[in-house]
């Protein structure tokens, strides 16, 4: 193995400027490296995965300089947020930064995982990223949840409340867990200590590890190169292997180095910065009066990125609606890379196995009596719409073979059966999240937003 340049002939292997060097190098090598514009560029991947990590640095940076002013205990935590608003130097704006920051990265999270799974970002030899990303979700996640707490006002004490309940209905271990997460029964000093920690400490080291973890898993699968005529990925050794006399060919397509697409992204990172900047001149960070645990806001909230659960409580009992249907959810974004049933089936297959059109009649209207009599029992229109949408599309894209499909009948008929799987989740997820933050009142009955 060839001595790295600038190295000197007698250094041992643990000197430190050995390893600095080779560091230098690998990662000039990679910059070097091209990529095609059209899997990377912006109209491919909106760079939501570079505005994500935007966010994160957004967080950290804001988080270090509020931590400067606030102190995780009782009333002095919520006297913080006061001094913050009204007595520290464009102190509402660092929180109001913070806060809509951490909004943006939960969304950026779902809409970066939703475009991979689209583009079967997922499949060999990209399935251990897909898990790596989806660990990340649920990292994002608690970290969000436990910095809601923080404010220590009526919205983020009564939020807080509605999610330990949710973890409360885990049979067997769940009492056990709200127990040892608040560090005792009640939300109360014990709580907002160990949030804070958690916020402040844990999580942040976890998603730090997680992201660059991801970052290598993904430099390390090829998933940003160039591929040339044998799919290897295109990097600065295949002019040694030229010289060599085995040329290779690279693709008749755009192509830009990563000097350029990192530079696109910062662009992209810096944009986003100044929206986030004039979300928090234009609407401060929320903040209510002192939490009052004897005083119950109706309804009370969990964040909005919780409300979904929130809704599917409002029609099933906890157990299936805050553990059973996520556990499924989850276990289906960890299982789909692994299941070639899911993954490769399309809709055009599984039609094929209910050859005769009276047979595919009776499944549509079984599944839609089963959706009817689930929508009169337990009247729960709002989360059953999405399974509605996604029946009357498979039924459209079901035709005999005498009849073959065009169009968009013909895309639809293409999608594999894990399309339909990702669509009703997120179909669900946008509705029921859009119901339980826009049209819910006082004891979650229903009220449109223009009345109040």
């Amino acid at each position: 193995m060839a001595r790295p340049l600038g190295i000197p002939e007698g250094a041992g292997l643990h000197n430190p400027l050995h390893a600095i060097v080779r560091w230098r190098e690998d990662f000039q090598r990679m910059l070097s490296a091209r990529v095609l514009e059209s899997r990377l560029g912006f109209r491919v991947t909106w760079y939501l995965g570079a505005l994500t990590l935007g966010c994160f640095a957004i967080q950290v940076t804001t988080g270090l300089l509020l931590m400067l002013y606030y102190h995780p205990s009782i009333p002095q935590g919520y006297a913080d947020m006061k001094d913050l608003e009204f007595v520290v130097s464009s102190g509402y704006m660092l929180r109001s930064l913070h806060r809509w920051s951490a909004h943006a990265m939960v969304f950026l999270v779902f809409m970066h995982m939703a475009k991979v799974f689209y583009r079967r970002g997922y499949k060999t030899p990209r399935e251990l990223n897909w898990i790596i990303g989806v660990f990340l979700l649920l990292a994002t996640l608690l970290l969000s949840y436990t910095g809601y707490l923080l404010p220590w006002d009526q919205l983020s004490y009564w939020g807080t409340t509605v999610g330990a309940n949710i973890i409360s209905s885990i049979p067997v271990v769940g009492a056990n867990l709200r127990f040892y997460l608040l560090g005792g029964h009640t939300v109360n000093a014990n709580a907002l200590l160990r949030f804070y920690v958690l916020h402040t400490m844990m999580f942040p080291l976890l998603v730090i590890v997680l992201i660059a973890v991801h970052l290598w898993r993904l430099h390390e699968d090829g998933g940003m190169y160039d591929l040339d005529k044998n799919g290897n990925p295109i990097v600065p050794e295949h002019s040694a292997l030229a010289a060599a006399g085995a040329p290779i060919r690279l693709e008749e397509e755009k192509t830009l180095s990563y000097r350029e697409l990192l530079f696109r992204e910062v662009i992209g990172i810096e944009a986003l910065t100044v929206v986030l900047f004039v979300m928090g001149l234009l609407w401060k960070a929320p903040l209510e009066e002192l939490a009052n645990p004897l005083h119950t806001p109706n309804p009370a909230r969990a964040p909005w990125y919780f409300t979904g659960l929130q809704e599917l409580l409002h029609y099933f009992p906890p157990f299936v609606a805050g553990i059973i249907l996520p556990a499924l959810i989850v276990s289906g974004l960890f299982f789909i890379p692994f299941s070639p049933f899911f993954d490769n089936v399309t809709t055009y297959d599984a039609n094929q196995w209910f050859r005769r059109k009276p047979i595919r009649m009776l499944i549509a209207a079984a599944f839609i009596l089963v959706l009817g009599v689930l929508l009169v029992r337990v009247h729960a229109w709002d989360a059953l719409l999405p399974a509605f949408v996604v029946a009357i599309l498979l039924l459209l894209s079901t035709e005999p073979p005498s009849q073959p499909a065009r169009g968009l009948r013909s895309w639809l008929s293409s999608r594999p059966l894990s399309f339909w799987i990702m669509t009703l989740f997120l179909m669900e997820a946008v509705v029921l999240t859009a119901v339980g933050t826009l049209f819910r009142g006082p004891s979650w009955a229903w009220v449109w937003p223009w009345r109040g």
